[in-house]
């Protein structure tokens, strides 16, 4: 039933804000499945030690703020339509990385191809929220994200196949090329005949909203939220190296992208059904997106120390997907709620930032404890997504009081 009302619900959507989420499902179509098969790679054909993955997607991640911030101003400043297809173009360097017997020269293609991925999304996030109705964000980013993620678990599908097949890893990374061109390609199509970029709720407060300092306050706190989460935010390379439990079979790695595509489908439901209903964007980022993300980590961290049966590790990655989908839902729509339309980019690209300098510490530093522990790192995790809570919280019950004040 909730199913058929979002489906429904899509309907709304324009023209120009479905091209952009089925060019978001070809793109991870791609690179999610490169994303799935890298550690593998990196670990079990490189013979790299599991701190070298770290040290990869910190660098990624880390460095991709940068080019965030860098795709974010020039968005504002150029066409974010063409910013978004040149960020694009670049992706596929990463369905190569399989065909670099090097180390260096692996992880250099997929941090290329990775940075090019953050330069394009602030531009297409902004770009996303000028062609959809203001009511209709929510719904809109719902879309995106769900279209996203199961382009994504069908690239890990596809990827479980062909190990099946017993066709090599790195050769495996190669069809991610094909997609991502189709994305980038979907993206010229985007003819932007209808724009909405005075209608936001910062111009459509009622007299008992919040005043503008009173959003540019909640903006700084969902900065430092998404940063903290940043910091318990890890690549799912390390839950996939988990449930292979240290084996270079092929069950093994069955094993391990398995719980890619368990992460991926429930991501991407989550987030489509949870955009098709009028949630408040700050009290659902918070309370269904940041703390369940916190007790999957957790539970995650559970399942490892105590040796659980593997129905109970992939539950709880059944969790941590569905606060994942509410993040990425939640997050850009309650951004787009609080800035004008002339900064929309750029503080897309702030988010991003904010988001990618977690990222950083955060792959170095799962990297280093899962060298020693395989709890220990979902533990880190955990402690700092229930900070990100927090914080956030935080803000919510400050902008609740302020507004009964207001009222009163």
């Amino acid at each position: 039933m909730i199913a058929l009302t979002g489906l429904s619900a899509a309907r709304r959507l324009t023209r120009d804000a479905l091209l952009l989420c089925f060019s978001a499902f070809f793109a991870d179509l791609g690179y999610q499945g490169v994303a799935a098969l890298f550690p593998l790679y990196i670990v079990f054909t490189l013979h790299a030690p599991v701190y070298w993955y770290g040290i990869i997607t910190a660098v990624a991640f880390g460095a991709g703020s940068f080019f965030a911030y860098v795709g974010g101003l020039a968005g504002d400043r150029f066409d974010k339509k063409y910013i978004s297809i040149a960020g694009n173009t670049f992706i596929p360097l990463m369905a190569f990385c399989g065909l670099a017997h090097a180390l260096w020269l692996s992880a250099l293609l997929f941090i290329l191809g990775w940075w090019a991925r953050y330069f394009r999304t602030p531009a297409r996030r902004a770009l996303l929220v000028h062609v959809t109705p203001a009511q209709d964000r929510g719904l809109a980013f719902g879309v995106l994200h769900g279209l996203d993620i199961a382009g994504g678990m069908f690239s890990a599908l596809l990827a479980l196949l062909f190990i099946a097949l017993h066709i090599s890893v790195g050769t495996i990374m190669l069809y991610a090329a094909a997609p991502l061109v189709v994305s980038t390609g979907i993206l010229f199509f985007v003819r932007r005949t209808a724009l909405y970029p005075e209608e936001t709720p910062l111009q459509q407060r009622s007299r008992y909203a919040p005043s503008e300092s009173d959003d540019r306050t909640l903006l700084i706190f969902l900065l430092i939220s998404a940063t903290l989460y940043g910091f318990s935010f890890y690549n799912l390379g390390f839950p996939i190296l988990t449930a292979t439990n240290g084996s270079a079979t092929t069950s093994g790695y069955e094993l391990g992208v398995l719980a890619f595509v368990v992460y991926l489908g429930i991501s991407a439901v989550s987030g489509y059904v949870l955009g098709a209903w009028r949630f408040s964007p700050l009290r659902s980022l918070w309370l269904v997106g940041y703390l369940p993300s916190a007790l999957g980590s957790g539970l995650v961290g559970l399942s490892a120390l105590l040796h659980m049966q593997a129905l109970a590790f992939y539950l709880f990655i059944v969790v941590l997907g569905f606060g994942m989908g509410a993040v990425e839902t939640f997050e850009p729509t309650l951004v787009s709620s609080l800035v004008g339309s002339t900064t929309l980019s750029r503080s897309m690209g702030f988010l991003s930032v904010s988001r990618s300098i977690g990222q950083f510490l955060s792959n170095l530093i799962m990297g280093l404890l899962f060298s020693i522990s395989r709890s220990a790192p979902y533990f880190y995790a955990f402690a700092s997504a229930i900070l990100a809570t927090i914080v956030l919280g935080m803000a919510d019950m400050r902008r609740a009081q302020a507004r009964r004040s207001d009222a009163g």
